[in-house]
């Protein structure tokens, strides 16, 4: 295949943060591939934040919210614009219909394996099997169909400058997932902001502006010297002071893996899903999870013998996380990285 065949290529990747930090990888390859073609990345309002850093990308945004009117509206502003490639990396039924209203001639899904909510009604042609068990060797496969070399994750972003003013060193807690299941225990990250502020290490704790946030960052704080940002940053902010991080602590959610993009050490909790899965790609070695334990008693079978999609269901998974095994990463991360006071 040569470049000169692939001129317009078609991103359809609408959610969720992490994931898209994933793509931002896959993208970047791509541009490296293909360094004269034009690369049209169809996402989410709060995604486009993201998928804006990497230098040289048409982001356009569809918002959920906005339905089969917004899915047209798109339609009629690409509608002159046929794409050579588009690229399919969403598992959803409205990501599939929103590529009908996009003209390509190579429409790209994911293996038969990896198909979800028949994604392979929509395509016509299919990736090759992924080359590993992560979301991002699926995402990355469907660069391989058109002729991207397998290589190790790379990201190519352009972030500002927050202008905060944050501690020369610190460590950002980053307390909430997307959905209250993901969250660890107030009780867990009060003992470990504790142990941090007696290592005389700097504590910066972050989160997004709904109220829930709000309230478990107040009360994970309360009473400790900490830099509280919840609510106060953007996307594009956070990042950077992800970036100027040490380290970032966090369960399964968007800044734990921001922090992978920009090579910050991140701790990941993990109880609901595979970190070998869905993980911090270059901090495996890093995440504490009770994932297998719970799945096996759930299922009744090795984690080996389940579908690469299976997750946990009990609410209170993330409760069944010790604190001394979270703080025993923590303590040996840190004196990894020099930290200690």
């Amino acid at each position: 295949m040569t470049q000169e065949s692939i001129q317009r290529i078609a991103i359809v990747r609408l959610s969720a943060l992490g994931d898209v930090c994933h793509a931002m990888s896959v993208v970047s390859a791509i541009q490296k591939r293909y360094p004269q073609a034009s690369i049209t990345w169809i996402t989410g309002p709060a995604e486009a934040q993201l998928a804006r850093l990497i230098p040289n990308i048409d982001v356009r945004v569809y918002d959920k919210k906005s339905g089969f009117k917004g899915m047209f509206a798109l339609g009629r502003a690409l509608k002159v614009q046929e794409f050579d490639v588009l690229l399919h990396m969403q598992w959803s039924l409205r990501a599939s219909l929103l590529t009908r209203v996009l003209k390509a001639k190579r429409r790209i899904g994911f293996a038969r394996s990896h198909s979800r909510e028949k994604q392979h009604w929509f395509v016509n042609e299919l990736a090759p099997e992924p080359s590993g068990k992560h979301v991002l060797d699926a995402l990355m496969s469907l660069a391989r169909a058109i002729d991207v070399p397998e290589q190790a994750p790379a990201w190519h972003v352009d972030i500002p400058p927050s202008g905060l003013d944050l501690p020369k060193r610190y460590v950002v807690v980053n307390p909430c997932g997307s959905k209250v299941t993901k969250d660890w225990m107030l009780e867990g990250y009060r003992t470990l902001i504790a142990s941090l502020l007696e290592n005389h290490i700097d504590v910066v704790v972050t989160g997004g502006p709904s109220e829930r946030e709000m309230q478990v960052c107040r009360a994970v704080s309360e009473g400790l010297d900490v830099l509280n940002l919840v609510g106060q940053t953007s996307i594009t902010s956070l990042f950077d002071v992800i970036q100027r991080a040490e380290l970032v602590i966090s369960p399964d959610t968007g800044p734990a893996h921001m922090a992978t993009v920009v090579n910050t050490p991140v701790i990941a909790l993990f109880a609901l899903s595979n970190p070998m899965r869905t993980g911090p790609y270059n901090d495996q070695e890093n995440v504490v999870s009770v994932y297998r334990e719970l799945v096996e008693e759930e299922k009744g079978k090795p984690v080996e013998m389940l579908p690469w999609a299976t997750t946990v269901h009990r609410e209170d998974a993330m409760a069944q996380l010790p604190i001394d095994r979270v703080m025993s990463k923590v303590n040996k991360v840190i004196r990894q990285l020099d930290l200690v006071g």
